[in-house]
């Protein structure tokens, strides 16, 4: 009898060091995926802030107004709107010196940066297009890379240097006298384990040009 009530104890010491085991490497295992999570958010959103910090723009007197039917600036900042099925989410367009090398894309120069949602069924990708000229007028879902998967949202606010903010942008526009936005702000929304994140930064853009006469 002594043996077999030591033998129950033994038994149920060892589940409960079991399940006490497993709940470590379970909580171990949720812990390395978040890290690697907010690694690649940041990663993410590093990219970003090193394209548009190195953002360029031709200034005057290389750059003049277009006139009618002029051709648009091949160096144009332009952020527009697209329907996500709901919510619009933002893209981004604009030239930068921050060309990534790759085997489609080797060399330096001036590449325009394309950041866009792409639909994938019922979810949501932001893509990067990383383009040297000639520029193509869009991104290749096929080839660029995937910069964050499974969003909820993109959306861009662009505050002008009076300090009113604006959903879209388009530097080869009068509304906007030909300029940059003085800052830009970026909002990603994603969905985590069943719990909605909102990843939320600002930049300020390093180059402007003066408002032409």
């Amino acid at each position: 009898m002594e043996i077999l009530v030591a033998m129950v104890i033994f038994s149920v010491a060892l589940i409960t060091l079991f399940s006490a085991f497993t709940a470590f490497l379970s909580s171990g295992r949720h812990v390395k995926n978040e890290v690697l999570r907010n690694e690649c958010f940041r990663l993410g959103m590093k990219t970003i802030f090193f394209d548009l910090e190195q953002l360029f723009i031709l200034q005057h007197p290389r750059y003049r107004k277009p006139e009618f039917n002029d051709e648009p600036d091949a160096y144009r900042f332009e952020g527009t709107l697209s329907d996500g099925g709901g919510e619009p989410f933002s893209h981004l367009s604009f030239t930068s010196l921050n060309h990534v090398k790759t085997g489609t894309n080797p060399g330096n120069g001036v590449a325009r940066i394309k950041y866009y949602v792409h639909s994938r069924e019922d979810r949501f990708d932001l893509l990067r297009s990383d383009n040297l000229a000639p520029y193509p007028k869009e991104g290749d879902p096929c080839s660029d890379p995937v910069l964050f998967k499974d969003i909820l949202g993109f959306k861009l606010t662009f505050t002008d240097v009076n300090g009113d903010e604006h959903d879209t942008w388009d530097s080869d526009s009068k509304e906007f006298n030909f300029m940059l936005p003085a800052m830009v702000r970026i909002q990603l929304d994603l969905k985590q384990n069943g719990i909605t994140r909102s990843l939320v930064t600002a930049i300020s853009l390093p180059a402007n040009r003066e408002v032409l006469k």
